[in-house]
């Protein structure tokens, strides 16, 4: 009988954990959704700060997390 793994097993420890929200080089947090709450930043790692992100986006390199609670600075 095959043993049965979970998906997050199957991912292993490389899968991110963490989003561009909860960066602390995540800034300048606009384009306010549906729901009241921004969703797109800016970062100075991406292209210089010159393009949006998503702040649901995954954490790359240069990620480090933010010290607070996830609020926009």
């Amino acid at each position: 009988m095959a043993k049965k793994i979970n998906r997050k097993q199957a991912q292993g420890a490389a899968t991110p954990q963490y989003t561009c929200r909860d960066c602390t080089f995540s800034y300048d947090w606009h384009e306010i959704g549906a729901n009241g709450k921004p969703f797109m930043c800016r970062c100075a790692y991406y292209t210089d700060g010159k393009y949006c992100k998503f702040l649901s986006d995954k954490q790359c390199e240069h990620f480090e997390k933010r010290k607070d609670n996830g609020k926009a600075k």
